[in-house]
């Protein structure tokens, strides 16, 4: 399948190459640093056959202009919303890999209409990520000193160490683009902070991690539970995303419902989170942080079902879930920390209510943010409501302490949190 190379121009005048190639919905593909576009659409197209693949160069990279404004991210983070403007894409879904999430995650949160679906594999906030990472950090410091042994050590970071494909993508990073231009582009990025970029995406979600990638898994649950609409798939095995089916199914499912199609009744939504979850598995390792979070997941939804909630979703390091009754979802809060507390995991419970947009069986809108930065604030081993949460449980047998107002971000004034305990042995409630 032969693609066809077109040229569009960004809002800066810049030249930017994109490919196009095979029959169906769009699905771009925001580049890796280490592909043509030719390899890479023909490759994407027969991973996903169904879909038309449109991918590109990035400036700096391969056929399309080189150079941008020193230190300026934002001519990079509109290329892809050039490309989509320039071939006429409506609606579509959105790939993003490593580097290439920072695009993506911008294109998403800015223009949430316009994509349906987006795939994230092992996301970023920014390059500051990377510099956490002492092999990254190493790599980084060769390039000035030699070109050729920079792109093999990144090579390998991102095939994983002593890969038989590495060498070939080496090559493909210095066929596409130079020292001068990585420079730049790394210069643009390396203040870039996207964290506050993730809960504003509205498109159902797909995050991938595989264990070859130099990130941790738990840091990419950390970032999926920023997402509402999101989904994990973990990969084993040692070919690098060489399985396609889940992003495949998850690209294939019908479209669903605009948010705001729907309101729901009034809920009491619920989050957990287990605490220091990149320490843990830092700790403990993979595996054993895995049963841990299995665990955790197991009395969590042990107590939904005792108390009438039902499961929302998996945010990655915690549950979110639904109740009818304000006092059943503090009851089940205070369940969940008394069995986790026998185990010795650590967690934080936050909870809001009110009515919920809902799109499908998934829940969105104002009243799960505020839950959400109420766990955020939660203490290991506390139950944290709001105002309202407290209020609709008075006169139930539940005692509350109440905390120091605070600032929630996103949130305009201060915040009335309070502390649920278990049964009230006497006295009236605080």
């Amino acid at each position: 399948m032969s693609p066809r190379i077109e040229t569009v121009r960004s809002p800066d005048g810049a030249s930017i190459a994109a490919a196009r190639c095979g029959s169906g919905r769009p699905l771009l593909i925001v580049p890796s640093m280490t592909a043509t576009i030719e390899t890479a659409c023909s490759a994407y197209a027969e991973a996903f056959p169904d879909h038309e693949i449109i991918t590109y160069d990035r400036r700096g990279t391969g056929l399309s202009e080189r150079g941008a404004p020193p230190g300026d991210a934002e001519p990079y983070l509109q290329d892809a919303r050039s490309v989509a403007d320039g071939l006429g894409l409506d609606r579509f879904d959105l790939l993003g890999t490593l580097m290439g999430t920072v695009e993506a995650v911008a294109f998403a949160a800015r223009s949430p209409d316009r994509i349906r679906r987006l795939v994230l594999r092992a996301p970023v906030t920014g390059l500051a990520d990377w510099a956490t990472i002492p092999a990254v950090r190493a790599a980084l410091a060769s390039m000035e000193q030699d070109w050729a042994f920079f792109t093999e050590a990144f090579a390998q970071l991102v095939i994983g160490w002593g890969r038989p494909g590495a060498p070939a993508l080496a090559a493909r990073l210095r066929e596409v683009t130079t020292r001068e231009e990585l420079r730049g582009l790394i210069e643009a990025f390396r203040g870039l902070d996207l964290a506050g970029l993730y809960p504003r995406m509205r498109a159902s979600t797909l995050v991938e991690h595989h264990p070859t990638y130099f990130f941790p898994q738990a840091y990419t649950r950390r970032i999926a539970s920023w997402i509402d609409r999101c989904r994990v798939a973990i990969y084993s095995g040692d070919d690098f995303m060489s399985d396609q089916s889940i992003a495949r199914a998850f690209l294939a499912e019908a479209e669903e419902p605009r948010r705001g199609a729907a309101e729901a009744a009034f809920r009491t939504v619920l989050f957990t989170d287990l605490v220091a979850s990149t320490e843990l598995t830092q700790r403990l390792g993979d595996e054993a942080s895995q049963a841990t979070l299995r665990q955790h997941d197991a009395i969590v939804r042990t107590a939904l079902g005792r108390h009438g909630g039902r499961e929302v979703k998996h945010t990655g390091d915690g549950i979110m879930g639904s109740f009818g009754s304000a006092t059943a979802a503090v009851r089940a809060g205070l369940e969940i920390q008394e069995k986790l507390a026998e185990t010795r995991i650590a967690a934080r419970i936050g909870l809001n209510a009110g009515e919920p947009i809902a799109e499908g069986a998934d829940l969105f809108g104002g009243v799960v943010q505020l839950a959400a930065r109420i766990t955020g604030r939660a203490a290991p081993g506390q139950v944290l409501v709001s105002s309202v949460v407290r209020e609709l449980c008075a006169g139930k047998g539940l005692a509350f302490e109440a905390l120091e107002e605070v600032e929630l971000k996103g949130f305009s004034g201060r915040t009335a949190l309070f502390v649920a305990r278990p049964e009230a042995s006497g006295g009236s409630e605080i």
